[in-house]
Order: C-alpha cells, then sequence, then structure tokens
C-alpha cells in the first residue's frame, strides 16, 4: 500500500490535509488510525512512503498507537448516536481500555500529548482573557480531568462533570492533590444541579458533539441553562460543537441559540489550535 491511491478515502484526505499544513501530525495520525484500524498496517504503510515526520511521530508514540488501535478496533472511538446512557457505557469501556486516548484520540494515547493540547487550551482561555484569579469555573463533559489539571492553579475553583463514573474515578485519582478542584458524575441531560450557582466560565472541550448526537435539544437545553448560570459578561466556551461534518450548520444552530438566550458570539467556529482541529465558539453572557 505504498500508493496513497490505494488508501481509503478518507485516509487520502488526511494525507493531503497534512501536506498542505492544515492539520497536525498529531491529527493526520489518528485519522490514519480511524482509516485502517490498525497501527501495524499504519506503520507499513508510513515505512512504504517514507514519510519522515509522521513516522518519526509514530514512532515516539508505538505503544499509545497500539492502545489507540485496540479502542478503534473496539468500535469505542467512533462517535455513539442514541441515548445518554449508550455514551456513559462506551466512555466508560474506553476509559478503562486508554484513557488519554478515550478523551482525545488524537493524543495517541500519550500522556505527554495529552499535556501539550490542554497545554495549548489554556494558553488560548489566557490570550482570550476568560479566567483569572477569582475565577468560578464549570466544565462540562471533564473526563480524565485534564483541564482541571492544566487550569486549577489559574482560577478560584473548577468543577468538572461527566456521565462517565469511570472517566470521573480517573480525574478524582488525578486531580486528588487539587484542594479548589471537584468532580461530579452529572446525568448528562441538563445542568439543574447547579441552579442557583453563579460561574465566570463554563466550557465544554469535545462534549457538546455527544449531545448533538444523543438529541439536539439536549445540547440546546444545556445552552440555555449555561447562559442562566454565567455572571454578567461570563463566558460559555464550546470546543467543537457536533461533529456533523458541517460547521456552517454548527454556525447556524449556535447563532439562534445564542440570540434566544442573549449570548454574544464572539468567535464563531474559528480555528484557534496548532496541535488540535477543534472548532472554537466563544459566547459572552452581555
Amino acid at each position: 500500500m505504498s500508493d496513497p491511491a490505494q488508501l481509503p478515502p478518507a485516509a487520502q484526505i488526511a494525507l493531503a490535509a497534512y501536506s498542505a499544513g492544515e492539520i497536525s501530525a498529531e491529527i493526520a495520525l489518528m485519522r490514519l488510525m480511524l482509516a485502517l484500524s490498525d497501527d501495524a498496517a499504519v506503520f507499513k504503510f508510513l515505512h512504504q512512503l517514507n514519510a519522515g515526520d509522521l513516522l518519526r511521530v509514530a514512532a515516539k508514540n508505538r505503544a499509545g498507537l497500539a492502545r489507540t488501535a485496540a479502542l478503534v478496533r473496539s468500535g469505542l472511538a467512533r462517535e455513539r448516536k442514541g441515548s445518554i446512557a449508550a455514551i456513559r457505557d462506551q466512555f466508560d469501556s474506553a476509559a478503562a481500555l486508554a484513557p488519554e486516548a478515550a478523551v482525545a484520540l488524537y493524543s495517541l494515547g500519550s500522556p505527554e500529548t495529552l499535556d501539550r493540547s490542554s497545554a495549548e487550551i489554556v494558553d488560548r482561555l489566557r490570550e482570550w482573557e476568560l479566567f483569572g484569579a477569582s475565577a468560578v469555573v464549570l466544565d462540562i463533559g471533564c473526563g480524565i480531568g485534564r483541564i482541571e489539571r492544566a487550569l486549577a492553579r489559574h482560577v478560584r475553583s473548577i468543577t468538572g462533570i461527566d456521565v462517565s463514573p469511570v472517566m470521573i474515578g480517573e480525574a478524582r485519582a488525578r486531580c486528588a492533590d487539587l484542594a479548589n478542584v471537584d468532580f461530579t458524575v452529572c446525568n448528562g441531560a441538563d445542568l439543574a444541579t447547579f441552579e442557583g450557582q453563579r460561574f465566570d466560565l463554563i466550557l465544554a472541550v469535545d462534549s457538546f458533539p455527544y449531545l448533538v448526537a444523543a438529541d439536539p435539544a439536549i445540547a440546546a437545553r444545556h445552552i440555555a441553562e449555561a447562559a442562566e448560570l454565567l455572571h454578567l459578561n461570563g463566558a460559555l466556551l464550546i470546543l467543537n460543537y457536533s461533529y456533523r461534518g458541517d460547521l456552517e450548520l454548527d454556525r447556524a444552530e449556535l447563532r439562534e441559540l445564542a440570540c434566544l438566550h442573549r449570548l454574544a458570539i464572539e468567535r464563531d467556529g474559528a480555528r484557534d489550535f496548532g496541535l488540535w482541529d477543534g472548532a472554537t465558539f466563544r459566547l459572552r453572557k452581555r
């Protein structure tokens, strides 16, 4: 398979995007893994193609790639439509198999890569002045607590919620030394648990796609309730709204929801990250 034309179309698109500088090596390898479902096949193709940079990144993450391939082969890396309960079970199983890859497949199972991605997200939050020492933060879909570890020292407090008890267990263990961090298993249907509380920042890193896949009405409810929970001038940051592959549809839906709940859109599907290809939607309560 040394000829890229022999690859599945999704893999060909990934290689073309990487060659054009549109995506990182990690994203390209993730897409190759999703297309080929086997780490040995990925390595074989990269050797045959003499893909130097991609091959170096793959070799550096060889053990993680094997765990990522196992996740892909199990079907747990694919977006699952259906009930919140089905999504919860998917993430429980994925976290038990490969925690880093379960929360960000492009990490290729590497804690170091996941930390770099988390640090890049926090750097953008700082640039956008979304937090300070007095900030109270809510993280929807916190996974294994990677954002909490990266952000905790910069804010007053941060609460992470997730539908997956296994993810929350991992998060609590990984953040046990952080006194201003709390984790809660949520129902995934709403934010009613926090009624009466107020936050300066509510963020959702790659979690809304699962709400949209389960039922767009659930995603809409989260935005409505987030708007109520924010302080005046507080921000709702959604990094990836869906995996539908239609950014214009995502923009249209969020514009409608933002207008309905008096949120000003400050970033409308921008690509703000180098390592990750997530789309930024930044909304402000005015």
